[in-house]
């Protein structure tokens, strides 16, 4: 039978034998996917894959600043931002509007997809043109920073742990803007815009030389916004349930244990971020191809170097044969 011990003590090992590696593959898989579609030529003008580029970037920036406080705190217990005003509204504040950016380049993705299968040459052109993808991206990312503003300043520690001031603006992120950005919106897209491009594709002009790049990216981008919709609904409402029972008195052991679902619920929303790069490579040859390649040019780049460095270090330190030479013997 579980205790309240034993429950903040999986809750904690949860943050080392899980959380850790999770952040260690997020970063290393958002590095990659940011190197792979910089390399290639061929993803440079391709819309969607610099909507998913995009993604990479804002994982690569949310998972070390946010994640990783968020384990110092669960795991080693280090309470830095219930003790530190300034860290707690920082990370607040980071918190909301990386994530909820993060979430928004692969909808886009989504919406070019289907602007992608559509018979509109010119609905093609406009909406799918690099100029128009590069605009969206830096107005998605001023508009989510200037959408959160207001958690800097309804961040407060109180009691001594840092939470979001009760007031209007909470009640509303919490019972609409979170559940809406994290699971409902995103859903909607997912549905609307899926549904339309395989109506699209069904269509005599949807099939019009698809190429071998543009069925690839659909093959990554699907599993991802199937990870997206399945892992924000729990993340989406859980605050609701928060604030619902805040007000009734909880004993240790439910309050160890909706740490426990916590965690749970935070490491699963976090597969968007960690497991994107892993999707790509499984899903697309072209991926595959590129990572291979760049696998084997470190691997011959660290080989001719080590060959460099022994030769340097025998032409410095010959052998003593070398620098004695032996008596001549005559072949007569």
């Amino acid at each position: 039978m579980l205790d309240e011990t034993t429950l903040r003590i999986i809750t904690r090992w949860l943050n080392y034998v899980v959380a850790i590696p999770f952040i260690t593959l997020g970063i290393i898989g958002a590095i990659l996917t940011v190197v792979i579609f910089t390399r290639q030529p061929l993803f440079w003008r391709n819309a969607t894959i610099t909507y998913l580029l995009a993604g990479a970037t804002m994982t690569g920036i949310h998972l070390p600043m946010i994640y990783s406080q968020s384990i110092l705190v669960n795991g080693f217990g280090l309470r830095f931002l219930d003790t530190n005003l300034v860290a707690c509204r920082e990370h607040n504040y980071l918190l909301y509007m990386t994530t909820v950016t993060a979430i928004s380049f692969p909808c886009w993705a989504a919406f070019d997809q289907y602007v992608n299968t559509s018979r509109n040459a010119n609905f093609r052109h406009r909406w799918s043109s690099i100029h128009f993808v590069r605009w969206v991206i830096v107005g998605t990312v001023i508009f989510w920073s200037l959408a959160y503003i207001p958690i800097i300043f309804v961040s407060e520690i109180i009691d001594g742990v840092c939470i979001l001031r009760p007031g209007a603006f909470t009640q509303f992120n919490t019972y609409f803007l979170t559940p809406f950005v994290y699971s409902v919106g995103p859903l909607i897209i997912i549905m609307l815009f899926t549904y339309g491009t395989a109506k699209n594709l069904r269509s005599f002009h949807g099939e019009r030389q698809q190429d071998h790049l543009m069925k690839q990216v659909r093959r990554m981008l699907i599993p991802q916004l199937i990870v997206l919709g399945i892992s924000g609904v729990p993340f989406g409402f859980q605050g609701i349930y928060l604030d619902l029972t805040s007000r009734i008195p909880k004993d240790g052991f439910r309050l160890a244990l909706e740490d426990f679902f916590g965690q749970v619920i935070l490491l699963l929303f976090h597969c968007n971020y960690v497991c994107t790069f892993y999707i790509y490579l499984c899903m697309s040859s072209e991926v595959r191809r590129v990572f291979k390649n760049l696998l084997l040019k470190c691997f011959r780049k660290n080989h001719i170097m080590s060959l460099q460095t022994a030769t340097s270090e025998h032409q410095q330190h010959p052998s003593h044969m070398e620098m004695t030479p032996g008596p001549r013997t005559s072949l007569q």
